[in-house]
């Protein structure tokens, strides 16, 4: 089989590795019925993976015993049945490091320790440190349950690590132990007494850690306690379901791991959190600056001058790599020792947005793997990023550019939804989630480099309605749950199947991506997750996505082994005509400007915005005199240039290989590239009303489109020049093409779905009629309220505006329409919240869960006379959860939101088929509609 069919055959049958997957919330032991009944629901359903995750409701002393282990394995048994991957999601809630405690219980010297600092002033002699406030607070009493034994913070074993005097305006620092005399420890702070008062034009600053004797979570940068952690959370699926191990298992995922940030009431400098802290992170620190230990650890606090940047970039470096070998080796290390890929994802600052300080930005993230992405996924087999809400945002882009750097490609997305609508309250999630807005979130992450998205989640239970807290009543832990949403059941599974095939479609793909933003790591190590460089990256990332420029992030360390060659830099199979530096100040060393200089000169586009380099980590500090001499190469902005110049990046392909150009203004996005099996492919998307061009060079081109929505190839003829693509609001047009030998017709035509299925050309239509009276509404026997009733309802609004302002289940619009004779007719319905099934006499006829929704009826499900219309709509379950909560200002809407239109066909168009060809004028056009 050539490649090509085997990519046909993977299109029309994806695999559980690309249809959409789902962290299973349990959220208390489940029976062996209600397992095996939820993973068929989920297969059904086309989600065909999962990871278990026990929930802050589920008790927590009974994570991993026999009984859970039990569970897990008849979990497992049934997804191998169904030929469904699992991945073993690595700790209790989430917060991979604890095992719900049971790895630091008994072990008490393993729990979390942390670096914190006093300082004192000229003049004094004692300092105090009060206050320690914990991260997780922000998360309510139900997240302080989870974290501390007890629900509160209790420090103890307090001890001075090191004391250093700073002098004169430049700081310079002499390490000095002999001066303290007591460190006198309680459980909320500590108070340091030195045995002399701090010289005129000095300051000490004492170094001391604590161990919180009530966290649950083990040291991350302690061997012994990941070792101790590994065996108590991973050894037992180990002894549970390894015999099912590189099979139906096939991955460990870690989720944000780290231990809690702590801030205090006298932290001052640089650093903004409490630091994970060993006595072997202090030998390997000793080993790597000895005597110069002093100024580095001064560095981190303090200062602004080039050489204090240098040795704070350079100890954020040593630390990072301590903490993800410490940590991230030893998990991968037992992952392969039993068969199993590692994945999953550690915090991102950038979550929910473009910016790096979009999320967490009271946390300082270099404490956690000095937010070295490129590193952290140097130990992933499988890439993974988390998501929030219904946006286009950096993750997924990101994580694919990662995944590249290692010889991979695209990425698992987590999926989460927390910001509610404007008026809700926080933390109340989003029970409003339509399957239109799931669908547009999943495409658009698929177009930046998603290969799976994970939802989170699929529940065991719907919760309770007695109260709202968030997370401990399972309602509200970050809902919805999507398997409660009322459209879940007879939708769910058209998605999955759209979303699994484009991702099959992209896989291959190396897409056209023509610019290179660097990460500017070594610039958040030297001014913090913050500065200026946080904002720069993600107002360039924006601007060209919106700009629809392919980019990806690279790394520095990418620059070692880059290659140029006709004005185009390559790292390894990517290659780019553009990198940008956002407003990047640290370089590694001034081998880095060199390297940009070679790039510019070879004819690469060096662009710029914001501040420069003015500080090297590594060698003499000479990076803003060698800046000087590069800038007259670099192309340099105050802020983010305009459209123009940000499409200006990208390669002229049209005249030598395929390529979609998206004329400015256009909604449409769109993915492409070569396939590796002597094609191009093209996914397009738009959210409303736009038109793309597929550019071909000269040829013939024979253009194929793939249907997501049913796996079917369409050939739809050869082309060259120019192909115009209509696409309608929603639309989602699949495009491969490859040399033919067949001569151009000019261009090609393929009509929707509907039409094609119905074996005519696009019908000539009568003036619509508006169905607006006459609707009943009819809840069904089995609904949780209003069972079995029915009402007259109007169509102009939701029904939450006409007495059923908690009603958030399925109901039937029902109409009787009168024909003199069948005929085939078109349904529009122009607005509606919910996704519908339209039959007509008792016939199902279409589904559509997005707009547009509209729906041809065959004659062959009428009669003459009176014939009986029903809409069925599913809307999303906020007005049965929220009610009563007042976690919402209102009712959200529900049904029909304005009256059905219907038209009938007057002649149908028998000139050509959907599929022909026809002869005309370019440019071409293939239309959606």
């Amino acid at each position: 089989m050539s490649a090509h069919e085997t990519s046909l055959q993977r299109f029309r049958n994806p695999d559980p590795w690309h249809a959409p997957a789902a962290y299973w919330f349990w959220h208390r032991l489940p029976d062996m019925d209600t397992i095996r009944a939820q993973v068929r629901q989920m297969h059904d359903a086309g989600i065909r993976s999962f990871q278990v995750q026990a929930r802050l409701s589920y008790p927590i002393e009974g994570y991993l015993d026999d009984d859970y282990l039990a569970a897990c394995r008849v979990a497992v048994e049934t997804a191998a049945e169904l030929g469904m991957i699992v991945g073993i999601y690595d700790d209790y809630n989430w917060q991979t490091g604890h095992a719900a405690g049971r790895a630091v219980t008994g072990y008490d010297e393993l729990r979390e320790r942390h670096l914190f600092w006093v300082r004192i002033p000229a003049g004094a002699s004692d300092g105090t440190l009060s206050g320690i406030r914990s991260a997780t607070e922000n998360l309510g009493p139900a997240a302080m349950d989870w974290h501390y034994e007890g629900g509160v913070v209790a420090w103890a074993d307090w001890r001075a690590e090191y004391a250093l005097v700073t002098e004169g305006a430049r700081g310079t620092a002499v390490e000095r132990p002999e001066l303290v005399d007591l460190v006198d420890g309680g459980t909320d702070g500590c108070h340091v007494r030195l045995v002399e008062p701090v010289p005129d034009d000095a300051e000490t600053i004492v170094f001391v850690s604590a161990r919180c004797a009530t966290s649950r979570l083990v040291n991350p940068v302690d061997p012994v306690a990941v070792d101790r952690f590994v065996e108590a959370g991973y050894q037992p699926f180990a002894e549970a379901v390894g015999d099912f191990f590189g099979g139906t298992v096939a991955y460990m995922f870690f989720d944000q791991p780290h231990a809690v940030y702590y801030d205090w009431a006298e932290r001052t400098g640089d650093l903004r959190s409490a630091m994970p802290f060993h006595e072997s992170l202090a030998v390997s620190i000793r080993e790597r600056w000895g005597e110069r230990t002093p100024q580095v650890l001064a560095a981190v606090l303090d200062g602004d001058a080039p050489e204090r940047l240098s040795l704070r970039a350079q100890f954020y470096e040593h630390f990072s790599g301590y903490a993800m070998e410490t940590f991230l080796g030893r998990l991968r290390t037992w992952s392969h020792a039993h068969g199993l890929r590692q994945s999953g994802h550690e915090v991102l600052g950038h979550v929910g947005g473009w910016a790096l300080d979009t999320a967490f930005a009271n946390w300082d993230l270099r404490v956690n793997f000095g937010l070295d992405h490129f590193g952290v996924d140097g130990y992933r087999d499988l890439t993974a990023v988390d998501a929030q809400d219904a946006l286009v945002q950096l993750s997924p882009v990101f994580g694919d550019s990662v995944a590249r750097r290692h010889g991979r490609s695209g990425t698992m997305v987590e999926q989460y939804f927390l910001t509610p609508p404007e008026g809700g309250t926080p933390w109340s999630g989003h029970w409003g989630l339509s399957l239109q807005e799931l669908r547009t979130t999943a495409i658009n992450h698929h177009l930046q480099g998603m290969r799976q998205m994970i939802f989170h989640g699929f529940y065991q239970t719907h919760g309770h309605g007695d109260d709202h807290e968030s997370m401990r009543n399972p309602r509200f832990d970050f809902p919805p749950g999507i398997n409660f949403e009322p459209w879940f059941a007879d939708h769910h599974l058209r998605f999955a199947r759209e979303s699994a095939r484009l991702s099959e479609f992209l896989d291959p793909v190396s897409p056209q991506s023509d610019v290179a933003v660097l990460y500017p790591l070594r610039t958040v190590w030297t001014a913090g997750q913050l500065g200026e460089q946080a904002s720069a990256l993600g107002e360039w990332a924006r601007a060209l996505t919106e700009s629809r420029v392919g980019f990806h992030l690279v790394d520095e360390r990418d620059l070692e082994a880059a290659v140029v060659e006709g004005g185009v830099v390559r790292f390894g199979d990517r290659r780019y005509r553009a990198l940008v530096l956002p407003a990047v100040t640290t370089l590694r060393s001034a081998a880095s400007l060199r390297r940009l200089h070679r790039l510019a000169e070879a004819g690469v586009r060096v662009l710029a915005s914001g501040a420069t380099p003015a500080v090297y980590q590594e060698g003499p500090q000479t990076a803003a005199e060698d800046w000087a001499v590069l800038a007259p190469a670099v192309e340099v902005f105050g802020a983010v240039p305009e459209e123009a110049v940000l499409r200006g990046l990208g390669a002229p392909r049209g005249q030598t290989v395929p390529t979609l150009h998206v004329p400015a203004g256009s909604a449409v996005r769109w993915r492409g590239g070569p396939d590796g099996a002597d094609g191009f492919r093209f996914a397009c998307f738009a959210e409303a009303e736009g038109t793309a061009e597929l550019l071909l060079p000269d040829g013939p081109w024979q253009l194929e489109e793939w249907v997501a929505a049913d796996g079917t190839v369409r050939v739809l003829g050869a082309a060259e020049g120019t192909v115009v693509l209509r696409l309608e609001r929603n639309a989602l047009r699949l495009l491969r093409v490859c040399r033919s030998t067949e001569p151009a017709s000019g261009w090609a035509d393929a009509t929707d779905g509907s039409e094609a299925a119905s074996g005519h050309g696009t019908p000539e239509w009568s003036a619509p009629q508006t169905l607006e009276s006459g609707w009943l509404l009819e809840i069904p026997e089995d609904a949780y309220e209003e069972a079995g009733t029915g009402r007259d309802i109007a169509v102009t609004c939701g029904w939450e505006q006409q007495g059923l302002s908690t009603f958030a289940g399925t109901a039937d619009y029902v109409r009787q329409i009168q024909l003199d004779a069948p005929v085939l007719l078109e349904l529009t319905l122009p607005a509606v919240a919910g996704a519908v099934l339209v039959s007509v006499n008792g016939v199902r006829v279409g589904e559509r869960a997005w707009s547009p929704y509209r729906v041809t009826i065959p004659a062959g499900a009428l009669r003459p006379g009176g014939n009986e219309l029903r809409i069925q709509v599913a809307p999303s379950a906020a007005n049965r959860y929220y009610a009563g909560t007042g976690l919402r200002a209102e009712p959200e809407p529900c049904g029909l939101l304005a009256p059905p239109l219907l038209r009938h066909a007057l002649a149908p168009d028998l000139g050509a088929g959907p599929d022909s060809l026809d002869s005309g004028p370019r440019p071409s056009s293939i239309t959606e509609g």
